[in-house]
């Protein structure tokens, strides 16, 4: 029995340089879309437990929280330096104000504070998953 080999030329230094490169840009924009996506999963899941907390009957209860986290911002704004203070004081006394509006109008306006701190979240959660290597 004859058998005859054939061999086939592969040029395999030109193509794991291009393809190192693709990959290594995949990887890097997959890191960003499941980082994106944690993100916008936790701020999804935070409103939505403001939303359930608004139709219940403990109001009071999360509006002192509400409140807490409004002080809890204004000595994040005291810390810091520059336009995060100003943001950080800003959002510290809207958070104040809906506090207040929460328990002296209506149980909605936690909704609103809701979706303040959902988007405080996803943005810290976005930057430290998207910082890992």
């Amino acid at each position: 029995m004859k058998t005859i080999n054939a061999t086939i030329y592969q040029d395999l230094g030109l193509r794991s340089l291009s393809s190192r490169a693709h990959f290594s840009a995949i990887a890097v924009s997959m890191r960003n879309i499941l980082a994106l996506s944690a993100s916008v999963l936790a701020a999804i899941t935070i409103i939505t437990l403001f939303m359930w907390a608004a139709g219940m009957e403990i109001g009071m209860y999360v509006g002192a929280s509400v409140w807490g986290i409004g002080f809890i911002f204004l000595g994040l704004a005291i810390d810091n330096d520059g336009r995060a203070a100003l943001i950080q004081s800003i959002n510290g006394v809207a958070l104040l104000a809906l506090a207040i509006l929460q328990n002296s109008v209506s149980t909605d306006f936690l909704i609103g504070s809701g979706v303040l701190l959902a988007l405080w979240a996803a943005i810290v959660l976005f930057e430290r998953l998207s910082d890992q290597v």
